[in-house]
């Protein structure tokens, strides 16, 4: 990419102890980055030096990456690399040539370089850029400053154009010049625009609502009386002063009332610091310019209107002591207290929507910048989160409106994906509440302050070692346990004991927690005024793996403790919104609460978004359906419509193809591109906009019906984030739906469609069937790689997993059953082993009944023989050489059995498959294998698999929760627990390799197993699973190993 020659850069110098700063602000994030890449260009890399430092890693990956775009090549030191020390020594010897790119916390490693000029590409605070100037003046320390800020055009708010107050504290006399025009580009301050650049600037005038004021320079030397710090402290009090993007206005604003104009701009600024905290300090600038001001010394501008701080004690005075019309991302509406469960993003709250988060609460919640300016957090765990890596320099984004809500005793529920900080969110208020009320409590007190549950234990783990070492550094309580984890069953008694003094915070899962409810009759180890906090961390594990205990413990919960403000918060967090689960259990017990979303794609379904896909078999079939789209909304709706697209060149294609068959639209593939939109957003309302993945974080285009999906974007994390576009609809939804997502998937797009399979099936959607079929298909057509045949193709004839290693083909000697399995009618058998709602293992009545119950089990004849013959010693010889398909005989809970050798693992292990007691394979010791005597190899196996045909769970790994598979066992083969040998019967209705398949399963009163799980549990019954397992038999081949 070429640079822009004509790009304006209002810049100034300042010299300090023989330091050259110059500051120069372009106008617009990719300006910037395209003077950073005619910068690099004009320098000579073979003998000039340059380094560029970030604030964080992720945004150097960033700039190296546009600055590659740019055809500038950069190296990148990353942190924690084995090669830095190495990669130093060479670009300070001068065998790497390129600029070198560097975070804040890579300083240190530096050591003392000849660098000729070091870019700072963003503008941190005060203290962290005078530590960073520290480290420079240890390694650098020749080398010229250049400093990259926000745009004066961009720091003047709302119209009100009022200038900075000069500044007259005097220190050290300081020389400004101009820029040398050799390595920046030429600066023209307050140039009239031409004529191709009318429209852009009369757009920018209506769009900011702002006066513009500009660095003077009229290309003289000036004198001013400056230091470095007062230069570095005006601009940030310039910076908090104005650094909201005037296209961020709400429509109720002043600015919008001002020019009565639409106040839609496609674009948030692209300038890092800029884009991460300009909503930030809009929120809080009135918290803020009073004390950037008293650092100065200076009152502030007239214009701007100083508010007192909010106070922390009552959350109620919020809204009354915050101006909502001026917070530019926040709907404010009337509290509606009538209904605790009040849908978020609905009438009765307010909606926020800054940092890419989503948010909705009863009362408004000033975001923070870090812990320092959350309230009742103290300094100790500030510093030691900042000792572990949490928030070093900045918070999170769901963190930035949490911290201030948790630490004010309110419930909040957070939704996003993995690594966004959501247990982090709470943990600090968790912690030092826990420490804080422990102290107080007396000693004749019991149970824990705060209980926090998680999936298990191997995430309890990692939660707490955080615990302990933020109540390390907190001090612990005399005589008092801080943290009690309870992570196995058999440790009962010792938790009761432990819990009937005071503790701190109690760790454990879900069944656990309950197990422990159901011990407190009489409240004898939970005190429930004791309880200050509960959180529920990662809820959606909790929802998968053990769906009956969380409902259950939800129940629990209320009955037991005061879930309100002042007396127990509730803290929630997942990656899932599950619909029902959240507005009919959860809400109700968070009246205060604060729902944060980090996932858009969550947000939007939940929000009311249709969900539609597509399959599309190539580009005219795709032509077609879009004009069928556009058919329709012309003729029900006069409204716009949004096209993605994941590139470019996919853009100008699409605008041809569509031009072709007399549609006209407008196109946004980059930054430059931004008066299209706007141009898009004048004219007629039913047109279409084309824009690309690289262009949605920053697109501000108003309330859009209709958001079309193309093609998949290149990540699943970049189409998600597709949605945001609907948050303009979700920040007012007056009617349902509030808007249509139509996602074109080819069928050779599978990984893509396989996650969409699985977001339907976790949300309670319809099933996609037709996308269902897609990935049973191309399990079909794999040439088979592995000796053993996948268990989803034998269960039910076909495999939805998203990864398979195993067999999708069987070999034709697979297929017959044994002789003596039956091929239809009707069966009686006990049940051995139920593996879940709709798999058993049972043993015929009728073939082999019940002799004798050994050690509560009912044994056949043949296992009471086999029982009696190998309680000898005599008769237990071990086995000489195991060989896979020979039978043996193991000791499986105090039970000699007959075993199938299945493979043999290594010298000393094989794996067995149980006969006769289950189908069950273990591994055992070779020392552990008999030999089975010749008068038993004859006898056929009596455990058979029975298998319900076609039922299955909700879900694409087709695995049972755990609770559903003990609530089957305990409530309907153990229902009559008084009787011995309860039968059951069922008809056959086929039987394939070792399974047999039946319709459903009866037992002797006439209870069914088929309604007993659809009732209670989400599940599926497929009624062509029939259809597929004879589709696999007859496409069965010759195994070619024999």
């Amino acid at each position: 990419m070429e640079p822009i020659g004509d790009l304006q850069v209002p810049s100034f110098k300042v010299v300090s102890g023989g330091t050259t700063f110059t500051y120069a602000s372009p106008k617009s994030g990719a300006a910037s980055l395209d003077f950073l890449a005619h910068t690099l260009r004009k320098r000579e890399a073979n003998t000039e030096k340059t380094i560029l430092i970030c604030q964080q890693n992720f945004e150097a990956e960033r700039l190296k990456f546009e600055l590659a775009e740019r055809d500038v090549n950069t190296i990148l030191l990353p942190p924690h690399g084995a090669m830095v020390g190495q990669v130093l020594l060479l670009w300070s010897k001068g065998y790497i040539n390129q600029a070198l790119i560097l975070c804040d916390g890579m300083l240190e490693h530096l050591g003392v370089v000849e660098a000729n000029l070091v870019i700072h590409t963003t503008l941190p605070e005060l203290n962290k850029f005078e530590e960073r100037l520290k480290w420079l003046s240890i390694s650098a320390r020749n080398a010229e400053m250049l400093v990259i800020t926000p745009c004066d055009e961009e720091n003047e708010k709302e119209g009100k154009g009022e200038t900075e107050p000069e500044i007259v504290q005097q220190r050290m006399p300081l020389k400004v010049d101009a820029l040398n025009s050799m390595q920046l580009y030429e600066i023209k301050e307050n140039t009239p625009p031409t004529s191709s650049e009318d429209y852009k600037a009369e757009a920018d005038v209506l769009l900011s609502a702002a006066t513009p004021a500009t660095i003077p320079n009229d290309n003289k030397e000036q004198e001013i009386n400056l230091s470095v710090e007062d230069a570095t402290v005006k601009l940030l009090a310039s910076f908090e002063l104005g650094s909201t993007d005037s296209a961020a206005v709400d429509e109720s604003s002043p600015a919008a009332a001002k020019f009565n104009a639409p106040v839609y701009s496609p674009f948030v600024t692209e300038n890092p610091t800029k884009s991460l905290d300009a909503e930030f300090q809009e929120l809080v600038k009135s918290f803020k310019v009073q004390n950037v001001f008293k650092n100065m010394n200076l009152p502030p501008p007239p214009s701007v209107s100083i508010e007192e701080p909010v106070s922390s004690a009552s959350a109620s005075d919020y809204r009354h002591q915050i101006d909502t019309t001026s917070l530019d991302s926040i709907r404010t509406v009337k509290d509606s207290p009538a209904s605790l469960a009040v849908v978020p993003f609905s009438a009765g709250g307010i909606t926020y929507n800054n940092y890419g988060v989503l948010g909705w609460s009863r009362h408004a919640v000033v975001p923070c910048y870090g812990l320092t300016e959350a309230p009742d957090i103290s300094t100790i765990i500030r510093r030691a989160m900042q000792q572990m890596g949490v928030a070093r320099s900045r918070a999170r984004a769901v963190q930035r409106f949490a911290w201030p809500h948790v630490s004010l005793g309110k419930s909040v529920l957070v939704v996003g994906n993995l690594q966004i900080g959501k247990t982090w969110s709470y943990l600090p208020t968790v912690c030092q509440r826990s420490h804080e009320d422990l102290q107080r409590r007396p000693d004749v007190g019991r149970g824990p302050t705060c209980i926090f549950v998680c999936p298990n234990q191997g995430q309890g783990k990692q939660i707490e070692r955080w615990m302990s070492t933020l109540l390390c550094l907190l001090g612990s309580a005399s005589g008092f346990e801080d943290v009690v984890t309870h992570w196995d069953k058999t440790q009962l008694v010792d938790i009761v004991r432990r819990l009937k003094k005071p503790v701190g915070i109690l760790l454990t899962s879900v069944d656990l927690l309950l197990q422990l409810l159901n011990h407190n009759p009489v409240g004898s180890i939970f005190d429930a005024q004791a309880v200050k906090c509960i959180a529920l961390d990662n809820l959606n594990d909790m929802v998968r793996v053990l769906p009956n205990d969380t409902m259950k413990l939800l129940q629990r919960l209320p009955e037991m403790f005061q879930l309100t403000q002042n007396k127990c918060q509730l803290l929630v967090s997942g990656r899932i919104w599950h619909t029902d689960l959240m507005v009919q259990h959860i809400l109700p017990l968070m009246p205060d609460v604060l729902v944060l979303f980090d996932d858009a794609l969550e947000a939007s379904v939940y929000g009311g978004v249709q969900l539609d896909v597509r399959v599309v078999a190539d580009e005219p079939e795709k032509i077609e359906h879009l004009k069928a789209l556009i058919a329709e909304r012309r003729n029900f709706a006069n409204e716009p419509a949004v096209m993605v697209c994941s590139n470019s060149t996919e853009v100008l294609l699409l605008r041809r193809s569509l031009q072709a068959i007399g549609v006209n639209a407008h196109i946004c593939v980059s930054e430059a591109c931004y008066s299209n939109v706007a141009e898009w957003l004048r004219q007629s309302p039913s047109g279409l906009l084309l824009v690309t993945d690289d262009v949605v974080p920053r697109l501000k285009c108003g309330k859009i019906p209709l958001l079309i999906h193309y093609s998949f974007a290149s990540m699943w994390a970049r189409f998600k984030n597709r949605f945001s576009l609907f948050y303009a609809n979700l920040k007012s939804p007056t009617t349902r739906p509030v808007g249509q997502s139509v996602v074109f998937a080819k069928p050779t797009d599978l990984e893509n469609i396989w996650k969409l399979c699985d977001f339907y099936m976790k949300h309670k959607l319809p099933r996609p069937g037709h996308l269902l079929g897609i990935l049973s298909q191309r399990r079909l057509e794999e040439q088979p790689t592995s000796r053993s045949l996948c268990h989803q193709m034998a269960a039910f004839g076909d495999c939805l997993r998203h990864k398979c290693m195993y067999r999708h083909v069987m070999w034709r000697d697979e297929v017959l059953p044994p002789d003596h399995y039956p091929k239809n009618g009707l069966i009686r058998f006990l049940v051995l082993v139920c593996y879940s709602p709709a798999a058993l293992a049972v043993r015929l009545s009728d073939q082999f009944p019940t002799a004798i119950r050994f050690l509560n089990f009912p044994m056949s004849d043949l296992g009471e023989r086999v029982q009696r013959h190998y309680e000898l010693e005599a008769n237990r010889h071990m086995h000489p050489n195991p060989v896979p398909g020979e039978m043996a005989v193991v000791k499986n809970i105090n039970r000699y059995e007959r075993v199938h050798i299945v493979s043999v693992e290594s010298n000393v292990m094989v794996l067995v498959q149980l006969l006769d007691t289950s189908t069950e394979c273990f591994s055992y010791k070779t020392s552990q294998l008999y030999s089975c005597d010749k008068i038993f190899k004859d006898s056929p196996r009596e455990a058979m698999d029975l298998r319900i045909l076609g039922l299955q769970p909700e879900s694409l790994d087709r695995i049972w929760p755990d609770d559903a598979r003990n609530l089957v066992r305990k409530d309907f083969f153990r229902r009559t627990h008084n009787k011995r040998n309860r039968q059951f019967h069922a008809v056959v209705q086929s039987a394939i390799h070792r399974t047999i398949f039946v319709r459903n399963i009866y037992d002797d009163e006439g209870n069914d197993l088929l309604s007993f799980v659809i009732n209670r549990f989400r599940s599926h019954q497929d009624e062509c699973c029939q259809l597929k397992l004879d589709a696999m038999v007859m496409s069965s081949k010759d195994c070619p190993y024999m």
